[in-house]
């Protein structure tokens, strides 16, 4: 992840050298930022199968993972990041990186299915389920997703609203659809004593945003948006050694976020689509 910070220090080492100030909705046009998110996910149903046990936890409730913020651990955490390009006026492509973390929240369990007899040496878990309402601290058990990468490529529409003189300030609604892959950091405590933290390829997903972005001195932007979408997680693996097992979700989330980021034209002023004074 440190490319990403030498990238962007990069960039705006050129942004600065760039002595012409810019539309940022113009065609070639490059943009990119990095930010924080604040996310809700609705209740969902977590499925696991293995050859031991088939079992569904229903209307399950996941929270924020709340940690301590450090600067070390800013790209560990519900961060933002995107590189976009304007394939033609106020159009513009993005390949992004969204990061979760969240977690089941403590709570009262609705478990459905079969557990095989001595298979959950943790919470002794076993037999057959129908809408059985069980503590989660009985049974010890728990998901923790560590890091979820969702990875995205975002189409998005600009709409310019207003900007003053020389686009000293200008607002730009921005809004757009994204879709992509998911890789996972998770543990998940059930079965055994001994819990592998996992890492995996697991699912795909999609989203909307809707933003504004105020635009200074056609150089720097800050972005506020609020968007949501669903992450579809078919290949949680449960055991590194037992392909049989795994884990599956469905979990729709809602988001807000801010970020900063910057606007450069990479070529000449006399192919640029720029403002004249």
């Amino acid at each position: 992840m440190r490319f990403i910070l030498v990238f962007f220090f990069v960039a705006t080492g050129q942004l600065l050298a760039q002595s012409y100030r810019i539309s940022s909705t113009a065609k070639k046009v490059v943009s990119f930022h990095l930010g924080t998110s604040f996310n809700r996910f609705s209740p969902s149903t977590f499925l696991m199968k293995g050859n031991y046990f088939d079992v569904s936890i229903k209307n399950a409730q996941f929270g924020a993972l709340k940690e301590k913020w450090t600067l070390t651990q800013y790209l560990t955490s519900p961060m933002k990041f995107a590189v976009g390009f304007n394939v033609r006026k106020n159009v513009q492509v993005m390949v992004g990186l969204d990061n979760f973390k969240y977690h089941l929240s403590p709570q009262v369990l609705t478990v459905t299915g079969t557990v095989y007899p001595s298979y959950d040496k943790v919470g002794g878990l076993s037999g057959t389920y129908s809408d059985t309402r069980i503590s989660m601290d009985t049974i010890g058990f728990d998901v923790r997703m560590n890091n979820v990468r969702f990875i995205t490529l975002q189409i998005n529409r600009l709409a310019p609203l207003i900007h003053f003189k020389n686009y000293s300030f200008a607002a730009v609604a921005t809004y757009g659809v994204e879709f992509g892959a998911i890789h996972s950091d998770y543990t998940l405590n059930f079965g055994s004593a001994f819990q592998e933290k996992l890492s995996t390829l697991s699912g795909i997903g999609s989203a909307i945003q809707l933003g504004m972005r105020l635009e200074f001195f056609g150089r720097f932007y800050l972005l506020p948006s609020i968007g949501g979408g669903l992450l579809m997680q078919k290949n949680l693996r449960m055991n590194t050694t037992e392909a049989s097992q795994k884990a599956q979700q469905n979990l729709w989330f809602g988001q807000a976020s801010i970020s900063v980021g910057t606007t450069f034209f990479p070529g000449k002023k006399k192919n640029c689509d720029c403002p004249h004074f």
